[in-house]
Parts: structure tokens; C-alpha cells; sequence
């Protein structure tokens, strides 16, 4: 940075140099010429009015040289302001922001801002990819736990994800909604395994504890920094009703959180289409079919009819992603980058 700042003041100063030297000398001729004819008035009239002509032109054409200079460093830099700036408040950093243009100076800061951009960008995608890890052993092993089948979790995450897309949400809610669809259950590994495994129904009182669940997981991960709150919203939220009849607060139609809402509907739609130890999986024909039957008692009629607009062959390819989920594994590549980067469509050019 101090190595542009010195090569901007010495262009400066060289410019200033050199129109202080071409209008000295000019004057100086000029005045050489009128003391030379001073005994003919008419021309020597006629110099001084030449005089003041060109030691107006020459400061015109010194400022505007002066202008045109700023200008050529200051406008990329205004258009590499406005750039970050847009990204400071959109609270996030990208690389492919659009060239601001200018002199070598202005391409060497702005290149240099490219590539912390750049090395930022990987920090944030390894850490993303560790915080995926990380929590994708602990939804395995809850999901191992239940009766649920391996990569539930994964598969309403992933669901959620293209519902929320599907409904124009973007940005950091739509991550809180992964990363909430991710940990919906964690609640359950609190759950005794006597109630959690049980095949028969639950008593009263074991009905009353599992439903604790939603608090427990609410509790378990309130603090936890990185969780936005619609996360917290599904984790907490999953099992009310649009009707309010669900639980734990029995809260019903939009006072419902959005994410709970978009939640709830691809939890059932995953259900329904997963084998269980009572019944063979369902078609999506026959999911969607319960999905809108149920619309506006269980579910958000809304959110269900988005739904009923994605397509079975993308939701297909989603549930294959999670067929290699095995509690104890790696998670496979391909899932963990769709979980790691949900939203890989290059976002509108900033700054314009």
C-alpha cells in the first residue's frame, strides 16, 4: 500500500512539475518579447492580451488535466468502495465481484482484495465442510437411535433446502434451515431407548415424555453461536400444527415460524415415502396425494402446494445422495457437498 501511495505522488508531482515548467517558460518568452518591443505600443498590446489568453488556457488545460487524473484514480476506487461496501452489508464476500477498471494502482488493490476474498471463500468452505462432518456424526448416530431410516435427516435437510429455494429463500435463512433440518431430532437422544425403541404404542406417560423432545433439543443447542435462529425455529417448532394441535406449544397457523412450517411439510413427505417396520415406502404420487389431504389441518396449505411443484425426479436424485448414510462413516462426497454448498447459483453482480 505504501509503495501506490508513493507511485501516485511522484506521477503527481512529475504532472505539476511539468505544466509549472510549460507555463513558466511560455511567460517567460513573453514577457522577453514584450520588453523587446516596448517602444511599439500596438504590439506590445497585442502581446499582453496573447499573454493573458495563453495563461488562461494554460490553467484550463492544467485543470482539467489535474481532473481528468483524479478522476482516472478516483472513480475505480469509488466503484471498489461501492463493490465492498455492497457486500459488507449484504454480509457476504465473493470473489467474482465485477473489475472497478482505473490505473495499475487501483488493478493492484483491487486484485490484492481478490485474493483475500479468494483465500476467505476457502476458510469458509473447509470450515463449513468441518461443521457438516461434525454434525453429520451426531445425526447419524441420533438417527441410529430411532426406528427412522438411515439418512432421514440427510433427506428432509435436502428436501427443505429445495422447498425453501423453491419459495425464494435465500441467503443465510436458507442455511439455518439446513442446518435446523439437520438437527431436528436431536432432542431424541435424550429420550430413553425403553420409549425411543418401543414397537408397541406409548402409554400416556411415555407419550408425554417423548414429546418433550422438541424442548430438549431446543435447550441442548440454544448457545450453540453459529445456529441461526430459524434453526433453533425447526429444532423447537417441528411438530406443531397448523391446525394447532401438535406440540410442545400448540401453536397453529402462521404463528408458526416459516421454517418449522416448510419443515413439517418435507418431514411428512419423507416419512411417507420411507420404508417403516409397519409398511412399505409410498409412491410420490401417493405422498403428495396425503400431503394435500392434509393441507390446512397438519400442514401449511401453501407450503404444500410449492411442493407439490418440485419435481419427483430432482427429489429422487436427493434421496440418492443419502443411500450410502451409515452411522460410524464418512459422509459420502457428493452429499457433503451439497450440504456444505446449498446455494451454488452466483448470486446477482454486486454493485449493480
Amino acid at each position: 500500500m505504501e509503495s501506490i501511495v508513493l507511485n501516485l505522488r511522484t506521477k503527481s508531482t512529475l504532472f505539476t512539475a511539468v505544466i509549472a515548467t510549460t507555463v513558466l517558460s511560455i511567460a517567460l518568452l513573453l514577457v522577453y518579447q514584450l520588453v523587446s518591443v516596448e517602444n511599439d505600443p500596438d504590439l506590445t498590446r497585442q502581446i499582453g492580451w496573447n499573454l493573458v489568453f495563453i495563461g488562461l488556457s494554460a490553467g484550463i488545460l492544467a485543470a482539467g488535466a489535474a481532473w481528468w487524473m483524479v478522476q482516472r484514480i478516483n472513480l475505480p476506487l469509488r466503484r471498489l468502495a461501492e463493490t465492498m461496501s455492497a457486500m459488507a452489508r449484504a454480509g457476504q464476500l465473493r470473489s467474482d465481484f465485477p473489475a472497478a477498471g482505473g490505473g495499475s494502482e487501483v488493478r493492484l488493490i483491487e486484485e490484492t482484495f481478490r485474493a483475500l476474498a479468494i483465500s476467505l471463500e476457502e476458510s469458509q468452505r473447509a470450515r463449513e465442510r468441518s461443521y457438516v462432518e461434525a454434525v453429520g456424526a451426531v445425526v447419524t448416530a441420533a438417527d441410529a437411535r430411532d426406528h427412522e431410516t438411515t439418512g432421514h435427516s440427510f433427506r428432509v435437510s435436502l428436501y427443505a433446502i429445495a422447498l425453501a429455494k423453491a419459495l425464494g429463500i435465500r441467503g443465510d435463512e436458507l442455511k439455518a434451515i439446513e442446518w435446523g433440518s439437520l438437527l431436528h431430532d436431536v432432542g431424541k437422544m435424550v429420550v430413553p431407548d425403553e420409549i425411543l425403541r418401543k414397537m408397541g404404542p406409548l402409554t400416556a406417560e411415555e407419550w408425554h415424555i417423548m414429546k418433550q423432545h422438541p424442548t430438549w433439543g431446543f435447550d441442548m443447542l440454544a448457545e450453540v453461536s453459529f445456529l441461526q435462529p430459524a434453526a433453533l425455529d425447526i429444532i423447537y417448532s417441528h411438530h406443531e400444527r397448523w391446525d394447532g394441535q401438535g406440540y410442545p406449544r400448540g401453536t397453529a397457523g402462521g404463528e408458526i415460524p416459516l421454517a418449522a412450517r416448510i419443515f413439517a411439510v418435507v418431514d411428512t413427505y419423507d416419512a411417507i415415502t420411507s420404508d417403516r417396520p409397519y409398511r412399505r415406502a409410498r409412491t410420490y404420487q401417493v405422498a403428495v396425494n396425503e400431503l394435500q389431504r392434509v393441507a390446512g389441518q397438519q400442514l401449511d396449505p401453501n407450503i404444500v402446494e410449492a411442493f407439490t411443484r418440485l419435481s419427483e425426479v430432482e427429489l429422487r436424485r436427493l434421496r440418492e445422495l443419502c443411500k450410502h448414510v451409515h452411522p460410524g462413516l464418512s459422509l459420502p462426497a457428493d452429499l457433503l457437498d451439497s450440504l456444505a454448498e446449498p446455494e451454488p447459483e452466483r448470486l446477482a453482480e454486486l454493485g449493480a
